[in-house]
């Protein structure tokens, strides 16, 4: 039996989009840096250039890929990222589950051991990543409540509008949640008593028609509240993830010198390009000083 087939404690989930060759590193870098038993979950949304048929190319025994029945985008990202969770729960013992975006990288080891670590440090918190600060500077979670105000708004309701958030919105208030706190979606950990307990309030079956444009890492982060868990921080200055919105803090090269070991996002923005990054996109970088490639390209 490979170490793969052994109840892993730890479960990758992607949702993809079109690009075969950014899903296919993304996913490498995952083989490549992620230690130890663990599970992959990608979920395709339903593409169409040919990168669901090339992640079924390149599958490994552990991998488990999930499609989408319809593209449904960014704005139904929630409901992709249901799917996989629900399927960790259902087929799996795991633990822990690192929600990984296609524009994210692994670029070192240890990022599995150190998430544990602090999940069994913090069994108060359930979903933890870049919570308190981004790189160097406070987040602003403003933008997100004006959109739960607006959602919430009596206009909304006369029109039957009710986002099917709001008892979550409730409970997670009750709480002390703060409207539209959040832990950046590039890239996070949730734990499996926080998913389980998600699931238990309903939260992860998500209505289709669920009247919102919330972004999935405000949603989850205020169900996790709703279901009795605290955000955690898990990101610079001190731990081992450093991720902005769009673009590196840093070029590759110095990323890969430092001390951390998950970065977003490596296509667009500032220090991705080859003009910062010696002649190579950064995401070239990154993979050049991987130890190995495990995924063809």
């Amino acid at each position: 039996m490979s170490r793969h087939q052994k109840s892993p404690k730890v479960a990758v989930v992607v949702p993809v989009g079109p690009g075969i060759q950014t899903a296919l590193d993304t996913l490498d870098s995952v083989e490549a840096f992620c230690e130890g038993s663990h599970v992959v979950y990608v979920v395709d949304d339903c593409t169409t250039d040919g990168t669901y048929e090339a992640i079924l190319d390149a599958r490994k025994p552990h991998w488990h890929v999930l499609r989408n029945k319809c593209n449904q985008g960014i704005d139904r990202l929630t409901h992709t990222l249901c799917t996989g969770f629900k399927a960790v729960l259902h087929e799996t013992d795991c633990d822990l589950v690192l929600r990984l975006d296609q524009d994210a990288l692994l670029i070192k080891p240890g990022l599995i051991a150190d998430a544990l670590h602090f999940m069994e440090s913090h069994r108060d918190v359930g979903l933890f990543g870049v919570y308190r600060v981004d790189f160097n500077r406070p987040r602003s979670f403003e933008s997100h409540r004006q959109l739960i105000k607006t959602e919430l708004s009596w206009p909304r309701r006369l029109a039957g509008m009710v986002p099917s958030w709001a008892p979550y919105f409730d409970a997670a208030m009750a709480r002390n949640y703060r409207p539209g706190d959040n832990v950046f979606g590039g890239a996070y950990f949730v734990t499996r008593s926080c998913l389980l307990s998600m699931q238990a309030i309903g939260a992860l079956d998500v209505p289709w028609d669920w009247h919102s444009r919330m972004q999935e890492d405000v949603y989850f982060s205020m169900v996790a509240v709703a279901a009795g868990f605290k955000l955690g921080h898990f990101a610079a200055p001190d731990g081992p993830l450093c991720m902005e919105w769009r673009g590196l803090p840093l070029p590759a090269l110095e990323l890969v010198a430092s001390k951390y070991k998950l970065v977003h996002s490596v296509d667009k923005g500032k220090n991705t390009t080859p003009a910062e990054n010696g002649g190579k996109s950064a995401r070239e970088v990154f993979k050049l000083n991987r130890p190995f490639r495990s995924v063809p390209s």
